[in-house]
């Protein structure tokens, strides 16, 4: 029984549960500056503009909870990242997140879908657009604890929708790069090395590598072009970051990358991701 679970449980509800955990964490142990009603409003939002959207384009997954999962995977990553000074911000973001994925759609016909990641979309807008908001990427710290966690369950997920490839080349991008910098600004490896392990087991690191850049509706769809996606968004956010000193580099440079998946998927056609039971 156990078994038949496990490959029958769609994998965004191993994300629901990682997401709400480490929420419930940070927000007990951490001390976010967010409220409970940011938090409910915020799934409100999602929910309800998700659901607008499938019951008035008469969507086959309207009546099924399968439906909604992604509004709820989308909300808690928004309650996770960005914080706001009043509380309809929040909703606000989660609504026009849930809506970008209805209205920003390309691709050639076999893997059309939606462009921005909602979560990203979501972040972006509220560092680029939202007044009185703003990101809080490194409020969770970088224990030892929540990296494992990030990790295993993270990699449970990208195992689950075939994205530990994507994953595993951003990680594996931007710790060399992040390496790199250290070298070159002459750290030894005393505290060097501790310092390169807190910049790449960051909670917002690992949160942006398992949730966020594979998701697997978002990115290219053949692997090659995945791997050399996720290297790329890995040295545009270090260069935007580290080079030209502006702040959010992953979140900024996932935002403008996205763009151009349709044309990878349209150079690389590859039939389109769905969300389903793993048999």
């Amino acid at each position: 029984m156990t078994a038949s679970f496990w490959r029958c449980c769609d994998a965004r509800w191993f994300q629901l549960l990682f997401l709400a955990s480490f929420l419930t964490l940070g927000a007990m142990a951490r001390d976010f500056a967010l409220t409970p009603w940011q938090v409910l409003l915020t799934l409100v939002s999602a929910l309800g503009t998700q659901a607008a959207w499938q019951w008035g384009l008469a969507l086959p997954s309207r009546r099924q909870w399968s439906g909604y999962t992604s509004a709820l995977v989308s909300s808690l990553g928004i309650s996770i990242l960005v914080r706001a000074d009043s509380a309809w911000v929040h909703p606000l973001l989660a609504s026009l997140a849930m809506s970008s994925k209805y209205l920003i759609r390309m691709g050639p016909p076999t893997c059309k879908s939606h462009v921005l990641n909602p979560a990203n979309f979501a972040a972006f807008a509220a560092w680029a657009w939202a007044p009185g908001a703003w990101l809080s990427p490194g409020q969770w710290g970088s224990t030892s604890l929540a990296a494992l966690w990030f990790i295993a369950l993270g990699g449970l997920v990208t195992q689950r929708v075939s994205r530990w490839d994507v994953s595993l080349s951003f990680l594996g991008a931007w710790g060399a790069l992040l390496a790199v910098r250290l070298w070159g600004l002459g750290y030894a490896w005393d505290p060097g090395a501790a310092m390169w392990l807190q910049q790449l087991s960051n909670g917002s690191v690992l949160l942006f590598a398992f949730f966020m850049i594979s998701d697997p509706m978002t990115t290219p769809q053949q692997r090659r072009a995945r791997i050399v996606y996720a290297v790329v968004v890995a040295l545009g956010a270090f260069v935007w970051q580290y080079l030209l000193f502006k702040p959010h580099g992953l979140i900024v440079v996932l935002f403008l990358a996205s763009w151009a998946v349709p044309l990878v998927n349209r150079a690389r056609p590859q039939a389109r991701f769905a969300w389903k039971p793993v048999q």
